[in-house]
Parts: structure tokens; sequence; C-alpha cells
């Protein structure tokens, strides 16, 4: 049974499993870019104020927690790597679209925290009770995420120079992530180029940038989620 979980864990992310601490070591390094983007915008946080500092720092946290997460699925594959690679990557996703959406619309911040708390919550329950879920909850994020990027674009608007680094950016690390899926036609599961990990760093890029792009509809809004 042990066996199984650790070959269902990450098997489908092209690298081969090998033995040790890392069992995919590049994917798991490559992890480590969630973290570092989380570094920095907790750096960039000081440089704000009210609700956009609170809002960077909670994103900066979590995409720290979403590097960790990632790299323990990658990594030592521990019988929790799976949902806290997943739950804290979802929840960065949702911190974004509810984040945006409620700024953007002006609610009143117990509104925009109850939205983020309960959609987490409601998260976990889903991927404790259906692990394989998780392919189905992304997709219903990226049409919040999608729903939130209207809203904004209609009564704030962004910045441009950023919002087109995060659609270049999300574009191509779409395209590393399928290619790099196990089965693909450029999989190479013993090369040192491994699609998921690119996938890894343009997907974090893609996000920072999206949060720059995305500040004045949170910073229009300081009642919301301050």
């Amino acid at each position: 049974m042990s066996r199984y979980l650790l070959a269902y864990i990450g098997e489908t992310d092209c690298e081969s499993l090998g033995d040790g601490l890392l069992r995919q070591p590049l994917n798991a390094i490559s992890s480590l870019s969630y973290a570092v983007v989380g570094i920095i915008a907790i750096a960039s946080a000081g440089g704000t104020e009210g609700a956009e500092r609170t809002f960077r720092r909670l994103f900066g946290w979590l995409m720290i927690a979403s590097g960790l997460g990632s790299v323990l699925y990658h990594g030592p594959q521990w019988p929790a790597s799976h949902f806290l690679h997943d739950i804290t990557f979802t929840a960065t996703l949702w911190l974004i679209a509810s984040g945006n959406g409620t700024r953007a619309l002006g609610l009143p911040r117990r509104t925009g925290w109850a939205v983020f708390a309960g959609g987490v919550l409601a998260m976990a329950a889903v991927l404790l009770a259906a692990p394989e879920a998780t392919n189905y909850l992304t997709v219903v994020l990226v049409l919040a995420l999608i729903a939130s990027d209207v809203i904004v674009q209609r009564t704030v608007g962004v910045i441009g120079r950023w919002y087109a680094l995060a659609l270049g950016t999300a574009a191509l690390a779409v395209v590393a992530l399928v290619l790099g899926r196990t089965g693909s036609a450029l999989c190479e599961p013993e090369s040192m180029a491994q699609g998921h990990a690119v996938w890894h760093l343009l997907s974090a890029v893609a996000l920072l940038a999206y949060v720059m792009a995305t500040a004045p509809a949170r910073s229009a809004r300081q009642q919301a989620m301050a």
C-alpha cells in the first residue's frame, strides 16, 4: 500500500521516482520558486499600506507554504504530502480570486474574509474526502479567477505591464505543464530538463505578476479585506 501511495504521488509529472529524501529532485528543488516569490511578496508589502499590505503578506505566506508543500510532494512524499501540496496552492488561488472580487465590489471586510475562509474550509473538506478531485477544483478556481478579473477590469482596471507579464508567463506555464506530463511527446523521465519544473518557476512568476497587476482593485477598496 505504501509503495502504491509513493508511486501515485508525482507519477504524472514525468520525472522518474528515485530513492532518498528527494524522490523527484528537479521537481522538488524547483518548487522553492513559490517560496522565493512568497518572500518577495512579503518584502514588497513594506511599500504598501492598509488592506493591500495585509493581502500581500498573506499571499506571501501562502506562496511559501505552497513551495514547502510542493517540496514535500515531490521530495520525501510523506502520507500527508498530497493534501498539503493541493490545499496550499488552491488556497493561494482562492485568495487572489476572492480578494480581488470582494475588494473590487467594495464588499465589507467581514464578507471578504468570510468568503476566503469559507472557501478554504470547503476545499479542504473536498480534498480530504476525494484527493482525486484536485483537477476539477482547479478548473473551478480558474473560472473564479476569470470572473474576478472581469470585475476588476470593469471597476478599477489593472497595471498593464504587470498584467502582460502575468498573462505571458501563465500561458508559457500551462504549456510547460502539459508538455511535462507523463506520457507526453517531450517527457524524458531521466532528463535534467523537466517541464513540470519549468511550470513551477513560470507559474510562481505569473502569480506574483498578477497580484502586482491587480493591486489597484485592492487598494481602491480598503474596507473589504483589511
